[in-house]
């Protein structure tokens, strides 16, 4: 099997926006949380031993600086994190031009 870790970035969204976008998209229903190592509040979907996504704004709250220093111009970051359907939700993800794919790694 092959695990996949994705990256996508969201230009023209605001977060709130955003955790609408995903849930209708992927057929989820995200659960807010707060954390200042996030960078304030954030949405999260599934188990960390498993599939699960992390959706939250790139800005670190300690310098204010990008979170995803190499993708600075996409204020809203989804991670799809341990997944292997990555290519399913891409498909998905991509027929809508809200988010683009930033990063995939495979493991």
């Amino acid at each position: 099997m092959t695990i996949a870790y994705d990256l996508y970035g969201g230009r023209e969204l605001s977060l709130l926006l955003a955790k609408e976008y995903v849930e209708e998209m992927l057929g989820v229903s995200l659960e807010e949380r707060e954390s200042s190592y996030q960078g304030g509040i954030y949405y999260v979907w599934g188990r960390n031993d498993s599939e699960h996504y992390v959706l939250k704004v790139n800005v670190d709250s300690f310098d204010e600086e990008p979170v995803e220093q190499d993708f600075p111009d996409f204020p809203v970051l989804l991670y799809i994190n341990a997944t292997e359907r990555s290519s399913s939700i891409e498909e998905v993800v991509r027929k809508d031009s809200f988010f683009k794919l930033l990063r995939h790694e495979v493991f």
